[in-house]
């Protein structure tokens, strides 16, 4: 046991303050011990030491035990300190009744009194460990709440940033406007796996042709984002430009453009960031398709028949075959024909009873059990689908489908 405790002992006779002295010596116990001649000295002891064990006469001149006891106990400051009280047995029931915590019938046997004292230190102790590791918890607790205050206010300002980056991504896709102009017969199904999104589109004119791009960069969220907006702008760019492109000639200059930003010289070692797309051209009378694909193919519905179009097996940046051409591919379309441009977040989806992906032959089942109702219904079904597939479970990807109609 710890031996660095205080111990007040209040007795007036200066013969039981003497025995209770020799009793700690003879045992070698190094306690501190206080002393008081009658209760008032007691009381003034205690609130001046604040011992961690009283052993208190009941007889003494003055202010006798009992009233002592009851001073400490009313007293919030030294009221948990433990009581021993040393009188005749007449005294029990008093000093039980005004809260002592033991009681010694005098005269006391020196083992009896030794116990007695190790009893009670030992609650001390107990108390004592109990109020260390509340502390301790408390700081913990203040600790944890503080970290907790600064990650939350870390989050806000993430969730500022991101929101911040959702308008500015959102403002620099194809407006409604541009949209109608081009392509009025459409949906967007536009599906984020976090606030921000690495899936983009892009709607406008080259030349005598309407185009349509649709793009999955590499990663999601803000990496992913600061790769769509890049994708857009150089777009834009190409074109822009008087070169009248095929959408593979599309590719092979946006190719050039994405390595360029991203440094990229196919050396080994560095980022193979990118991304893989997909760019259709419509002529002006509507009978032509021009289609090419870095990684993506598109699917085209006629006469209840869906076709796959493949692009290549190759992405927008670093490449072994970066140098090679992308391949342009025309097709004849019809008044009525349906034509879907996506990414790969839909059919790379877990969900369904077994957590499988939905992959891609359901996704073309899907496309053929729905292409007959209007556009603005297929995406109701596929964004219902979608959710149901997934049924609450983490979304992996960003997910892009544009479905349009030819005019």
């Amino acid at each position: 046991m710890d031996d660095n405790y205080k111990i007040l002992v209040a007795d007036d006779s200066e013969s039981y303050l003497r025995i209770i002295q020799q009793i700690f010596e003879i045992v070698g116990y190094k306690y501190e011990l206080v002393f008081a001649r009658d209760g008032r000295e007691a009381c003034d002891q205690t609130l001046k030491h604040k011992p961690d064990l009283i052993i208190l006469d009941v007889i003494m001149p003055d202010m006798n035990g009992i009233e002592t006891a009851k001073f400490i106990k009313n007293n919030d400051e030294i009221k948990h300190i433990p009581i021993i009280m040393l009188s005749a047995t007449e005294s029990l029931k008093a000093a039980y009744e005004i809260g002592a915590n033991d009681f010694i019938s005098k005269p006391f046997n020196q083992y009896e009194l030794l116990i007695k004292v190790r009893s009670a230190l030992h609650l001390v102790s107990k108390i004592k460990e109990i109020k260390q590791q509340k502390k301790e918890l408390e700081n913990k607790h203040e600790e944890v709440k503080k970290q907790h205050d600064q990650i939350l206010n870390q989050q806000n300002e993430i969730i500022g940033d991101l929101k911040y980056s959702k308008r500015i991504q959102n403002s620099i896709l194809p407006t409604t406007e541009v949209l109608d102009q081009f392509i009025p017969d459409r949906f967007i199904l536009n599906l984020p796996r976090n606030m921000v999104s690495g899936d983009f589109y892009w709607v406008g004119k080259h030349h005598d042709s309407k185009a349509i791009a649709v793009a999955d960069c590499t990663g999601h969220g803000i990496s992913g984002s600061l790769m769509t907006m890049a994708g857009m702008a150089f777009l834009n760019d190409i074109m822009g430009r008087d070169n009248s492109y095929t959408p593979g000639e599309v590719l092979f200059e946006l190719r050039k453009m994405v390595m360029h930003l991203l440094k990229q010289k196919g050396e080994q070692g560095e980022a193979s960031d990118g991304m893989d797309i997909t760019i259709v051209m419509i002529s002006e009378d509507g009978k032509k398709l021009s289609f090419a694909g870095a990684n993506n193919p598109i699917y085209i519905i006629q006469k209840g028949e869906l076709k796959v179009i493949k692009g290549d097996r190759m992405p927008i940046g670093i490449h072994l075959n970066f140098k090679r051409p992308f391949t342009n591919s025309v097709i004849d379309v019809k008044k009525g024909d349906l034509v879907y441009l996506f990414t790969d977040g839909f059919a790379d989806q877990f969900g369904g009873p077994n957590n499988k992906k939905f992959r891609y032959k359901q996704f073309q089942e899907l496309l053929l059990s729905i292409y007959t109702k209007p556009l603005i219904e297929q995406q109701k079904i596929l964004a219902e689908t979608f959710s149901k597939w997934k049924d609450g479970r983490p979304q992996i990807d960003d997910v892009l489908i544009f479905g349009y109609k030819i005019q």
